[in-house]
């Protein structure tokens, strides 16, 4: 092949402004750390707020009793959701992420689905059981403790692992259908009289600690071994992470516009004759909901950048 003329090669480095494409910076660990910390603060945060207060478990206990009230329980779409078998769904997306990781032969990633698995739900069974208690504080509810929810954690957990397993082409898809799923799951829980709001928002949270945590202890630093990429793979680099940044933000804006309303229903400013008689139902499935965007954005901005997690 000829070499390129001077003035191709002025062209050229004009259109690149003088420089060679860069890749999307890695994300620091410390990033990623600082993530887990905040999830992990959140969980103990709406167990003091929500379990030890009575305007906590004030809250809490309208959207359980209010669905109680309307007999969810007995409508077809509860009585379809009650009917899933969540676990085995569960047991399959955590296998089917397993499977992923090993034939595409990442295990730094199979090594994360392991820890974020694990420890999500070995620790929301420890904090549920031996750590967290419920006090009487004189309200008409039971004193057994339900926080955090298994079921949530079991589902955000299968959820986190399939968007780690996956290429990171695909997490942006993943991480919005991981949010809805992981709503779906929390949502059944509370029609079906199984937990709280605040039971489902501190699993979610488990799940992103553990997440979080599994990623940075998989170093992405290691990034910097990776052979070097020509122009169409920085080019590449950017497009993915730009998919990340435009599904985590509209995640975000789910999370933001669904916790508004929620506030908005809890405090009475939307009054019944509008929200009508499920109106603390409909609060706290909100409520379930944002938590469940918000975490799932946090990982598909996360995960979206370089790193070794690919």
């Amino acid at each position: 092949m000829a070499p390129m003329s001077l003035s191709e090669l002025t062209r050229n480095r004009a259109r690149t402004g003088g420089r060679r494409p860069s890749a999307t910076p890695t994300l620091p660990v410390a990033a990623l750390w600082t993530g887990a910390v905040v999830c992990a603060v959140a969980v103990f945060a709406v167990y003091a707020f929500f379990v030890r207060t009575v305007l906590g478990q004030q809250l809490d206990e309208a959207a359980l009793t209010s669905a109680q009230r309307l007999h969810t329980a007995d409508a077809p779409a509860a009585v379809w959701l009650q009917t899933l078998p969540w676990f085995l769904i569960t047991g399959v997306l955590i296998a089917l992420a397993v499977l992923i990781a090993a034939v595409r032969r990442r295990w730094a990633v199979l090594i994360a689905i392991v820890v974020t698995v694990a420890g999500a739900v070995l620790s929301t069974q420890l904090l549920k059981y031996a750590v967290f208690e419920r006090p009487d504080l004189g309200l008409d509810t039971l004193t057994l403790n339900s926080l955090p929810s298994g079921h949530t954690t079991a589902a955000g957990a299968a959820a986190a692992a399939l968007l780690l397993a996956v290429p990171r082409e695909w997490r942006p898809v993943f991480g919005v259908a991981g949010a809805a799923f992981t709503a779906l799951v929390a949502g059944s829980t509370l029609v079906s009289y199984w937990h709280r709001p605040a039971d489902v928002v501190s699993a979610v949270a488990v799940v992103g600690a553990w997440t979080l945590a599994a990623t940075a202890l998989t170093d992405p630093r290691t990034a910097r071994r990776r052979r070097r990429g020509g122009a169409g793979s920085a080019v590449r680099e950017r497009a993915v992470a730009h998919q990340a940044r435009i599904a985590g933000l509209v995640l975000l804006g789910v999370a933001t516009v669904a916790l508004c309303v929620s506030g908005l229903l809890y405090t009475g400013v939307i009054p019944d004759a509008i929200a009508g008689t499920g109106g603390n139902l409909w609060a706290g499935l909100l409520f379930e909901t944002a938590a469940a965007s918000a975490v799932f954005a946090g990982l598909t901005l996360a995960l979206g950048r370089r790193s070794v997690l690919e």
